[in-house]
């Protein structure tokens, strides 16, 4: 299946003194492209799951690599694909590469649950069809398991 693709051109506000990326604006940049894929891809933006449908997304796991340093007017071209959709989580992987060098790759879960409660939600059935959508093969050595 085809991952979502979204592209970040490094800026000043990304970076240490040094013009590599300050390793924190990695996850601003994975919040802009899951936004993005959210709204572009699902057509379910932000606005409306925080606003009128009173959810939230948050991250309950996370891990990053970074294999190579971003630097000042790198171009990242971002992709995002699903792991595994579980019936309110899923598990996401995003990666940021220059060219064909790979500069960071993020996992982690999302879980959607009610904002104010806390409690978590069945994903709307019509926004688990199109998130299939982005859904890869799970990959077999890493024995993940998310929340349900």
């Amino acid at each position: 299946m085809p991952a979502y693709q979204y592209v970040h051109d490094v800026m000043l506000r990304d970076c240490e003194p040094s013009g590599i990326v300050f390793l924190p604006r990695y996850f601003d940049m994975v919040h802009t492209v899951i936004e993005n894929w959210l709204d572009e891809a699902l057509d379910w933006p932000m606005s409306q799951i925080q606003g009128s449908d009173g959810l939230s997304l948050p991250f309950v796991n996370i891990s990053a690599e970074f294999p190579a340093p971003s630097r000042l007017g790198d171009r990242l071209t971002w992709r995002l694909s699903v792991r595994e959709l579980r019936r309110s989580s899923m598990w996401l992987e995003l990666s940021a590469t220059t060219g064909a060098e790979t500069r960071v790759t993020i996992t982690g879960t999302l879980v959607l649950s009610e904002a104010v409660a806390l409690r978590t939600r069945r994903w709307p059935d019509a926004i688990a069809e199109r998130v299939k959508d982005y859904l890869v093969a799970p990959d077999s050595k890493s024995g993940k398991k998310v929340a349900e």
